[in-house]
């Protein structure tokens, strides 16, 4: 060890040579170890110090001059080095310098030689001393190229702080040897900069194992590194890993071992977000959103497809759940194609229910022929029944297995939900299960066809094929009860669908029944209506009947004039 005086560290450093690291040695040791101006640190009680020895108290610099001669005192070793100081000449020291100030002075640095600046407080007190004259500074080689300059030849390494070039704040790390390699940090245009030739920037942190409980052994873990933070530049662009030093996207988030996010992966043209998830077996599923020129796109694999779900969570509990979070799912879009809404498990191409609602619309075009159907719940919730539309090859087919059949009404005006509301408005066309039809919304009971109001047809044929009818017998006699008919005028009053003031002509069917009984009909209710068209057949008979005595007539004539 070289311990130099302050004398000669002065003229070895004014001379103009480039320190080398030996004189860099020799100035730290020589700082630290007793010189010829006797530097002995802070200030301690009970030390023996002599003249001119300088100590620090109080962030001040005392040094002591000792008030006449005073014998020291002091048991053991004193703090002087030279061993030939008469310790007669000592101070030994108990009240520290401020209070002392018989054998302790403040010292006095001369900075006449303007190498150093003393900047003193209000009171007087030297509080900072700064060098003025810099210049470089090389620790381990001979030629810095920095304002500091350090050289680590074992670790193959430099550390610059203030380059020669640089002309705002920096500091370099070069790495040297085989791999070449430098980081550079600056500071300048209202920003940081951070600069490398290396593959990225990687941040990383160590966890240290959890301490053993009080009682429990200690266990030897190690200590391992967090998950960490890269940033690389490839040619595809910039790439940030999170939990992952391999990003293969703009960033790349690998937290979780099954869950993964990468947004604009590296090889895409268009913008892209991706998310995968790992799940056992190595099966991964992924769902891309895409955007490009024509589309927006959302493509996944997951076998279950596509869930829209409504969160039943407050904010501020959603991520203490998030495993298992409460929602609901209001659209379901399945690997088939098949689309629930309201259900997980559509049915149909397209399903539309709700739980605990009132049924379900099923769209389908997987059978052969397209169908649309509409279920209700409410009969049972256990048999339900539907209405279905569709259409085959050759007919429109519309189907129901309601109990009444179908029913065709005026509805009342727009508003108050009377849009959505089916048992509102008045009955127009009514088909029953039974395949009766009523028009006026009249109650069906013995007519395939009833008719409330009048009706109008330029052709009207009725069936009575040979091989539709049993038993045909010819009428008997019908001439007499014919004259009995009371044929009457009249107009219906408001119970029938037809004007008011619209005079017609015709029979009153109870008046009919007592002669013709086959030609009146009684419903249910005692409404009776009577077969006009049959009619027909009882005056052709009576035609008949009065043709017959009308040619009995003329024989009887031709006989009396004797033709």
């Amino acid at each position: 060890m070289s311990i130099t005086t302050r004398a000669a560290l002065k003229a070895q450093f004014k001379t103009g040579a480039i320190p080398t690291s030996q004189d860099f040695f020799n100035l730290i040791d020589s700082t630290l170890v007793r010189r010829d101006d006797a530097f002995f640190g802070k200030w301690a009680a009970g030390l023996c110090y002599f003249e001119g020895d300088v100590v620090i108290y109080n962030n001040a610099l005392y040094t002591c001059t000792p008030a006449g001669d005073k014998p020291c005192g002091c048991e053991g070793q004193t703090p002087s080095t030279t061993g030939t100081t008469d310790p007669s000449n000592g101070h030994c020291s108990v009240d520290n310098p401020e209070i002392d100030c018989a054998n302790w002075k403040m010292l006095d640095i001369d900075a006449s030689d303007e190498d150093w600046e003393i900047i003193k407080n209000s009171d007087k007190v030297p509080i900072i001393m700064y060098a003025k004259v810099f210049g470089k500074i090389g620790m381990g080689t001979q030629d810095p190229q920095a304002r500091v300059h350090i050289h680590v030849e074992e670790l193959n390494s430099d550390f610059l702080f203030s380059p020669d070039p640089a002309t705002t704040p920096e500091f370099v790390i070069k790495q040297t040897g085989e791999d070449c390699h430098f980081y550079s940090q600056s500071i300048g245009d209202d920003k940081v900069n951070y600069v490398t030739d290396t593959e990225g920037f990687l941040f990383n942190n160590i966890c240290a194992p959890e301490p053993p409980q009080d009682g429990e052994e200690p266990t030897g873990k190690t200590a391992v590194a967090a998950k960490p933070v890269y940033i690389t530049t490839p040619e595809a662009g910039a790439a940030i890993g999170i939990g992952t030093v391999h990003p293969e996207a703009a960033v790349d988030i690998q937290n979780q071992p099954s869950a993964r996010v990468l947004l604009n992966p590296l090889s895409t043209t268009t913008p892209q977000a991706v998310l995968i998830y790992k799940g056992e077996y190595a099966q991964q599923n992924y769902l891309t959103t895409e955007l490009n020129a024509a589309t927006a796109s959302i493509t996944t694999n997951a076998p279950e497809g596509f869930y829209i779900r409504k969160g039943l969570e407050e904010g501020k509990n959603y991520l203490k759940n998030i495993a298992t979070p409460g929602c609901q799912t209001l659209v379901a879009v399945k690997q088939d194609g098949h689309v629930g809404i309201g259900t997980e498990t559509p049915a149909a191409n397209v399903e539309i229910t709700k739980e605990g609602g009132a049924g379900a619309f099923l769209l389908s075009l997987d059978n052969t022929n397209p169908a649309f159907s509409i279920i209700n719940n409410r009969p049972n919730n256990v048999k339900r029944n539907y209405m279905l539309l569709g259409a085959d090859n050759d007919w429109g087919a519309f189907i129901t297995d309601a109990s009444k059949g179908f029913v065709f009404k005026k509805g009342t005006e727009y508003g108050n939900g009377n849009e959505v509301e089916i048992n509102q408005g008045d009955d127009v066309f009514t088909i029953s299960s039974q395949g009766k039809t009523i028009i006026g919304g009249l109650t069906p009971e013995d007519f395939e066809l009833n008719v409330k109001g009048k009706t109008r047809s330029f052709g009207l044929y009725l069936d009575t094929d040979v091989r539709k009818v049993s038993n045909p017998t010819k009428l008997g006699n019908v001439l007499a009860n014919v004259n009995k008919l009371n044929p009457v005028s009249f107009t219906f009053n408001n119970r029938a669908n037809c004007p008011a003031n619209e005079k017609q002509v015709g029979f009153l069917p109870h008046q009919v029944e007592e002669f013709f009984p086959e030609l009146v009909n009684t419903d249910g209710d005692g409404t009776q209506t009577l077969a006009y068209a049959n009619m027909v057949a009882v005056l052709t008979r009576a035609i008949q009947e009065q043709q017959e005595q009308i040619n009995a007539l003329l024989k009887r004539v031709e006989a009396l004039e004797g033709k």
